[in-house]
């Protein structure tokens, strides 16, 4: 009993991360139709633009987390990645999406992805960072780790499952309940139609990526502390929060936040579940889910191609 929940919240926890991101997936593809493959490449880019600010190159410890600079590294990040996520679409992505062509704005994308990913490489030479957590969990329990009925966990695995429930509400209630939401659902149900009613297109785009960049930030914070955090990790999670809106061919933000938790789980089951005293193990916790979005996304394309028109 204690170990499965320890599974579970570990699971949830991973997948709450997966599930924010597909929701910023989910976002960009109802607005544009396309799918942003940079989203990934700048939760790691929030990493590191806090940790240059904190540290420059320099090793950054958990007491950095109460210096005035970690601070500011994440006020830096919480401002310069949504910049430049509205700013790649306005300077890059959209002139390929007006052009119509589904190549230009997949390599747009893409190239966005790689450049991000190749700075980070060259700037930062390490294997893997360590990124301080901004809240005090090492204080509570046994340096962060707590018992509950059995059960051993991180506290702050709490605390990203709360934060992803608030944060997918939010977008939610943004969504439903707000003029620049109803604007969004408008341009994303009908762009010419919203224009000729008078919603702002472009400005709203171009606030909806800023906002897909600030989520990432809030991502970005909530998931490095957990472990190293390398260049490449971002877009690691990048690829899982795709697999989560795929499984729900990009339907709404809640359903795809629900999916990430589902991947997460099964993902925190496979590396550490057992039955009988036999278990997968760590190294197929990523390769099975996988696997078996391919197979669906497999069924579902024959599936379609079989259905009369």
């Amino acid at each position: 009993m204690s170990l499965s929940l320890q599974i579970v919240l570990s699971g949830l926890a991973a997948g709450s991360v997966y599930g924010l991101i597909a929701v910023g997936y989910v976002l960009v593809y109802r607005l544009t139709g396309i799918v942003h493959f940079a989203l990934g490449d700048l939760v790691g880019l929030g990493v590191f633009v806090a940790l240059l600010v904190t540290a420059g190159h320099g090793t950054v410890t958990q007491a950095s987390a109460s210096s005035w600079r970690f601070a500011a590294g994440l006020a830096v990040a919480i401002v310069a990645v949504p910049l430049l996520t509205a700013g790649s679409w306005f300077a890059i992505i959209e002139p390929q999406v007006a052009s119509r062509s589904t190549l230009r704005w997949v390599a747009a994308t893409a190239a966005i992805a790689f450049a991000i990913q190749s700075l980070l490489l060259a700037v930062f030479a390490r294997p893997a960072y360590v990124f301080p957590d901004p809240l005090p969990f090492h204080r509570a329990g046994n340096d962060g780790v707590v018992s509950v009925a059995g059960a051993t966990f991180q506290l702050r695995s709490l605390f990203v499952i709360v934060l992803g429930l608030a944060l997918a509400a939010a977008v939610g209630a943004l969504a439903g309940r707000t003029r620049f939401g109803r604007g969004l659902e408008a341009i994303a149900e009908d762009a010419e139609g919203a224009a000729v009613v008078g919603v702002p297109r472009d400005r709203f785009v171009g606030l909806a990526f800023g906002l897909v960049g600030a989520v990432a930030v809030v991502i970005a914070v909530a998931a490095a502390p957990s472990g190293p955090f390398s260049a490449t990790t971002g877009s690691l999670l990048g690829v899982k929060g795709l697999v989560a809106a795929l499984v729900v061919l990009f339907g709404s933000p809640l359903r795809a936040y629900a999916a990430g938790l589902a991947l997460g789980l099964v993902e925190a089951v496979i590396a550490s579940g057992r039955i009988s005293g036999h278990g997968l193990g760590p190294s197929y916790r990523e390769v099975i889910p996988f696997l078996a979005v391919l197979a669906l996304l497999a069924v579902r394309g024959r599936v379609g191609a079989a259905e009369p028109e």
